[in-house]
Protein backbone atom coordinates (compact mmCIF):
# COMPACT_ATOMS: atom_id res chain seq x y z
CA UNK A 1 0.00 0.00 0.00
CA UNK A 2 2.83 2.41 0.90
CA UNK A 3 4.57 1.59 -2.37
CA UNK A 4 1.33 2.24 -4.28
CA UNK A 5 0.88 5.60 -2.53
CA UNK A 6 4.45 6.65 -3.36
CA UNK A 7 3.93 5.57 -6.96
CA UNK A 8 0.70 7.58 -7.17
CA UNK A 9 2.44 10.65 -5.75
CA UNK A 10 5.18 10.35 -8.35
CA UNK A 11 2.61 10.05 -11.13
CA UNK A 12 0.78 13.13 -9.89
CA UNK A 13 4.02 15.08 -9.61
CA UNK A 14 5.02 14.11 -13.15
CA UNK A 15 1.58 15.11 -14.40
CA UNK A 16 1.94 18.54 -12.79
CA UNK A 17 5.38 18.99 -14.33
CA UNK A 18 4.09 18.06 -17.78
CA UNK A 19 1.14 20.43 -17.39
CA UNK A 20 3.45 23.27 -16.38
CA UNK A 21 5.77 22.51 -19.30
CA UNK A 22 2.81 22.55 -21.69
CA UNK A 23 1.59 25.91 -20.37
CA UNK A 24 5.10 27.32 -20.75
CA UNK A 25 5.35 25.92 -24.28
CA UNK A 26 2.08 27.54 -25.31
CA UNK A 27 2.77 30.86 -23.61
CA UNK A 28 0.63 32.74 -21.11
CA UNK A 29 -2.37 34.57 -22.54
CA UNK A 30 -2.40 38.28 -21.69
CA UNK A 31 -4.59 41.28 -22.49
CA UNK A 32 -2.80 44.45 -23.56
CA UNK A 33 -4.55 47.82 -23.38
CA UNK A 34 -3.90 50.05 -26.36
CA UNK A 35 -2.19 53.40 -25.93
CA UNK A 36 -5.10 55.83 -25.89
CA UNK A 37 -3.77 59.15 -27.14
CA UNK A 38 -3.30 59.21 -30.90
CA UNK A 39 -4.53 55.71 -31.71
CA UNK A 40 -5.59 55.27 -35.35
CA UNK A 41 -9.06 53.91 -34.54
CA UNK A 42 -10.97 55.22 -31.53
CA UNK A 43 -12.96 51.99 -31.30
CA UNK A 44 -9.90 49.86 -30.60
CA UNK A 45 -9.32 49.25 -26.90
CA UNK A 46 -7.09 46.22 -26.39
CA UNK A 47 -5.42 43.23 -28.02
CA UNK A 48 -4.61 39.82 -26.65
CA UNK A 49 -1.30 38.02 -26.86
CA UNK A 50 0.72 35.03 -25.73
CA UNK A 51 3.76 35.73 -23.56
CA UNK A 52 6.80 33.43 -23.56
CA UNK A 53 9.59 34.13 -21.07
CA UNK A 54 13.06 32.74 -20.36
CA UNK A 55 14.13 31.87 -16.84
CA UNK A 56 15.75 34.54 -14.71
CA UNK A 57 15.05 38.10 -13.58
CA UNK A 58 15.98 39.98 -16.79
CA UNK A 59 16.22 42.59 -18.20
CA UNK A 60 15.92 40.69 -21.45
CA UNK A 61 15.75 41.72 -25.07
CA UNK A 62 12.25 41.10 -26.40
CA UNK A 63 10.49 40.36 -29.65
CA UNK A 64 6.89 41.12 -30.58
CA UNK A 65 5.51 38.78 -33.26
CA UNK A 66 2.69 39.74 -35.65
CA UNK A 67 0.64 37.10 -37.48
CA UNK A 68 -0.44 37.06 -41.09
CA UNK A 69 -3.81 37.82 -42.68
CA UNK A 70 -5.31 34.52 -41.53
CA UNK A 71 -4.74 35.26 -37.87
CA UNK A 72 -2.93 32.87 -35.61
CA UNK A 73 -2.34 30.07 -38.07
CA UNK A 74 -3.21 28.66 -41.47
CA UNK A 75 -6.74 27.19 -41.23
CA UNK A 76 -5.71 23.54 -41.44
CA UNK A 77 -3.12 23.99 -38.72
CA UNK A 78 -5.05 25.79 -35.99
CA UNK A 79 -4.06 24.40 -32.59
CA UNK A 80 -4.64 27.30 -30.23
CA UNK A 81 -1.75 29.64 -30.95
CA UNK A 82 -0.36 29.24 -34.45
CA UNK A 83 2.30 26.53 -34.78
CA UNK A 84 4.46 28.87 -36.89
CA UNK A 85 4.57 31.76 -34.44
CA UNK A 86 4.70 29.46 -31.44
CA UNK A 87 7.77 27.85 -32.97
CA UNK A 88 9.46 31.21 -33.47
CA UNK A 89 8.51 32.40 -29.98
CA UNK A 90 10.11 29.28 -28.47
CA UNK A 91 13.23 29.77 -30.58
CA UNK A 92 13.56 33.35 -29.39
CA UNK A 93 13.18 32.25 -25.77
CA UNK A 94 16.05 29.81 -26.28
CA UNK A 95 18.12 32.76 -27.50
CA UNK A 96 17.32 34.61 -24.28
CA UNK A 97 14.44 36.80 -25.49
CA UNK A 98 11.05 37.46 -24.03
CA UNK A 99 8.60 36.76 -26.88
CA UNK A 100 5.08 38.16 -27.20
CA UNK A 101 2.83 36.85 -29.96
CA UNK A 102 0.05 39.37 -30.60
CA UNK A 103 -3.44 38.49 -31.80
CA UNK A 104 -4.72 41.57 -33.63
CA UNK A 105 -7.97 39.84 -34.62
CA UNK A 106 -9.55 38.33 -31.50
CA UNK A 107 -10.72 41.51 -29.77
CA UNK A 108 -11.90 42.93 -33.11
CA UNK A 109 -13.99 39.81 -33.84
CA UNK A 110 -12.14 39.20 -37.10
CA UNK A 111 -11.36 35.74 -38.39
CA UNK A 112 -9.54 36.52 -41.61
CA UNK A 113 -8.28 39.52 -43.59
CA UNK A 114 -6.72 37.76 -46.57
CA UNK A 115 -7.18 39.69 -49.83
CA UNK A 116 -8.87 42.38 -47.67
CA UNK A 117 -5.79 43.93 -46.04
CA UNK A 118 -7.54 47.03 -44.71
CA UNK A 119 -9.90 44.97 -42.54
CA UNK A 120 -7.31 45.88 -39.91
CA UNK A 121 -5.00 48.50 -41.37
CA UNK A 122 -1.20 48.33 -41.01
CA UNK A 123 -1.37 51.51 -38.90
CA UNK A 124 -3.75 49.88 -36.42
CA UNK A 125 -1.52 46.82 -36.18
CA UNK A 126 1.54 49.01 -35.75
CA UNK A 127 -0.30 50.70 -32.86
CA UNK A 128 -0.92 47.25 -31.38
CA UNK A 129 2.84 46.70 -31.51
CA UNK A 130 3.69 50.02 -29.84
CA UNK A 131 1.14 49.27 -27.13
CA UNK A 132 2.70 45.85 -26.63
CA UNK A 133 6.12 47.51 -26.36
CA UNK A 134 4.78 49.72 -23.57
CA UNK A 135 3.26 46.69 -21.87
CA UNK A 136 6.53 44.76 -22.00
CA UNK A 137 8.54 47.69 -20.68
CA UNK A 138 6.09 47.92 -17.80
CA UNK A 139 6.87 44.37 -16.67
CA UNK A 140 10.36 45.44 -15.60
CA UNK A 141 11.82 42.30 -17.20
CA UNK A 142 12.42 43.75 -20.67
CA UNK A 143 15.04 46.19 -21.92
CA UNK A 144 13.02 48.86 -23.82
CA UNK A 145 16.08 49.67 -25.95
CA UNK A 146 16.29 46.09 -27.24
CA UNK A 147 12.78 45.56 -28.57
CA UNK A 148 12.47 43.73 -31.89
CA UNK A 149 9.35 43.69 -34.07
CA UNK A 150 8.82 40.63 -36.28
CA UNK A 151 5.90 40.10 -38.64
CA UNK A 152 4.72 37.69 -41.30
CA UNK A 153 2.90 38.78 -44.48
CA UNK A 154 0.09 41.10 -43.30
CA UNK A 155 2.01 41.48 -40.03
CA UNK A 156 5.21 42.19 -41.94
CA UNK A 157 3.58 45.20 -43.58
CA UNK A 158 2.86 46.46 -40.06
CA UNK A 159 6.57 46.04 -39.26
CA UNK A 160 7.48 48.34 -42.17
CA UNK A 161 4.82 50.86 -41.15
CA UNK A 162 5.90 50.79 -37.47
CA UNK A 163 9.51 51.45 -38.49
CA UNK A 164 8.67 54.22 -40.97
CA UNK A 165 10.78 57.28 -40.31
CA UNK A 166 8.97 60.31 -38.89
CA UNK A 167 5.54 58.68 -38.75
CA UNK A 168 5.22 57.95 -35.03
CA UNK A 169 5.68 60.26 -32.07
CA UNK A 170 5.79 57.90 -29.13
CA UNK A 171 8.46 57.20 -26.52
CA UNK A 172 8.37 53.52 -27.52
CA UNK A 173 10.69 52.49 -30.33
CA UNK A 174 12.05 49.35 -31.96
CA UNK A 175 15.72 48.51 -32.19
CA UNK A 176 15.11 46.50 -35.38
CA UNK A 177 12.39 44.99 -37.54
CA UNK A 178 12.13 41.59 -39.21
CA UNK A 179 9.64 41.34 -42.08
CA UNK A 180 8.83 37.94 -43.59
CA UNK A 181 7.40 38.30 -47.12
CA UNK A 182 5.82 41.76 -46.68
CA UNK A 183 4.04 43.94 -49.15
CA UNK A 184 6.74 46.56 -49.60
CA UNK A 185 4.65 49.31 -51.16
CA UNK A 186 2.91 50.65 -48.04
CA UNK A 187 5.42 53.27 -46.88
CA UNK A 188 6.90 56.37 -48.44
CA UNK A 189 9.53 57.63 -45.98
CA UNK A 190 12.82 56.16 -44.76
CA UNK A 191 13.53 53.80 -41.90
CA UNK A 192 13.48 54.62 -38.20
CA UNK A 193 15.26 51.31 -37.40
CA UNK A 194 17.27 48.65 -39.24
CA UNK A 195 15.03 46.16 -41.04
CA UNK A 196 15.57 42.65 -42.42
CA UNK A 197 13.23 41.53 -45.22
CA UNK A 198 12.96 37.83 -46.12
CA UNK A 199 10.95 37.02 -49.25
CA UNK A 200 10.68 34.43 -52.00
CA UNK A 201 11.36 35.13 -55.66
CA UNK A 202 8.34 32.99 -56.62
CA UNK A 203 5.96 34.80 -54.25
CA UNK A 204 2.96 35.90 -56.34
CA UNK A 205 1.12 37.44 -53.36
CA UNK A 206 3.72 39.93 -52.08
CA UNK A 207 6.17 40.49 -54.89
CA UNK A 208 9.94 40.42 -54.41
CA UNK A 209 10.41 43.06 -57.13
CA UNK A 210 8.40 45.56 -55.08
CA UNK A 211 10.75 44.94 -52.17
CA UNK A 212 13.75 45.37 -54.46
CA UNK A 213 12.42 48.78 -55.50
CA UNK A 214 11.82 49.61 -51.84
CA UNK A 215 15.45 48.70 -51.07
CA UNK A 216 16.66 50.85 -53.96
CA UNK A 217 14.67 53.83 -52.66
CA UNK A 218 16.03 53.37 -49.14
CA UNK A 219 19.58 53.13 -50.52
CA UNK A 220 19.09 56.25 -52.63
CA UNK A 221 18.05 58.09 -49.46
CA UNK A 222 21.38 57.17 -47.85
CA UNK A 223 20.02 54.40 -45.59
CA UNK A 224 21.24 51.40 -47.53
CA UNK A 225 23.07 50.00 -44.50
CA UNK A 226 19.81 49.94 -42.53
CA UNK A 227 17.99 47.55 -44.85
CA UNK A 228 18.93 43.94 -45.51
CA UNK A 229 16.90 42.28 -48.27
CA UNK A 230 17.17 38.51 -48.71
CA UNK A 231 15.38 37.05 -51.74
CA UNK A 232 15.19 33.25 -51.89
CA UNK A 233 15.07 31.69 -55.39
CA UNK A 234 11.94 29.65 -56.19
CA UNK A 235 10.45 30.30 -52.73
CA UNK A 236 6.73 31.10 -52.51
CA UNK A 237 4.78 33.12 -50.00
CA UNK A 238 4.97 31.64 -46.48
CA UNK A 239 7.87 29.37 -47.44
CA UNK A 240 8.63 28.93 -43.73
CA UNK A 241 5.10 27.77 -42.81
CA UNK A 242 4.54 24.17 -41.69
CA UNK A 243 2.38 21.68 -43.55
CA UNK A 244 1.98 20.44 -47.10
CA UNK A 245 2.01 22.48 -50.33
CA UNK A 246 -1.36 24.11 -50.86
CA UNK A 247 -3.20 26.99 -52.47
CA UNK A 248 -4.55 29.58 -50.05
CA UNK A 249 -6.69 32.58 -51.03
CA UNK A 250 -5.68 31.89 -54.62
CA UNK A 251 -1.93 31.83 -53.96
CA UNK A 252 0.48 28.88 -53.90
CA UNK A 253 2.10 28.09 -50.54
CA UNK A 254 5.04 25.72 -50.81
CA UNK A 255 6.75 25.13 -47.45
CA UNK A 256 10.50 24.71 -47.74
CA UNK A 257 12.14 23.65 -44.46
CA UNK A 258 15.66 24.07 -45.85
CA UNK A 259 15.08 27.66 -46.93
CA UNK A 260 13.21 28.31 -43.68
CA UNK A 261 16.27 27.30 -41.68
CA UNK A 262 18.52 29.42 -43.88
CA UNK A 263 16.23 32.38 -43.26
CA UNK A 264 16.21 31.76 -39.51
CA UNK A 265 20.00 31.72 -39.55
CA UNK A 266 19.85 35.09 -41.29
CA UNK A 267 17.56 36.40 -38.55
CA UNK A 268 19.97 35.29 -35.83
CA UNK A 269 22.93 36.84 -37.65
CA UNK A 270 21.03 40.09 -38.23
CA UNK A 271 20.10 40.41 -34.58
CA UNK A 272 23.62 39.53 -33.51
CA UNK A 273 24.91 42.41 -35.58
CA UNK A 274 22.22 44.88 -34.51
CA UNK A 275 21.70 44.24 -30.82
CA UNK A 276 24.41 41.79 -29.88
CA UNK A 277 22.37 38.57 -29.74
Amino acid sequence: MAFAAKYLIRILALSLLLTAASAHADGTKVTIPLITEGKPDAGDTAVTGYLFQPEGPGRFPAVILLHGCDGLGWPLLRQGIAPLLRNYAQRFVRLGYVALVLDSFETRSIRNACNRPLTVSPARRAWDAFSAARYLAGTGRVDPDRLILEGHSHGAVAVLVATEQGRWHLPEHFAAGIAWYPGCGWTQAGLAAPVLILIGDADDWTKADVCRRFAERIAAAGQGADLVLKVYPDATHAFDAPGEPRVYAGHPIKPDPVLAEQAWTQVVEFLGQRIGR
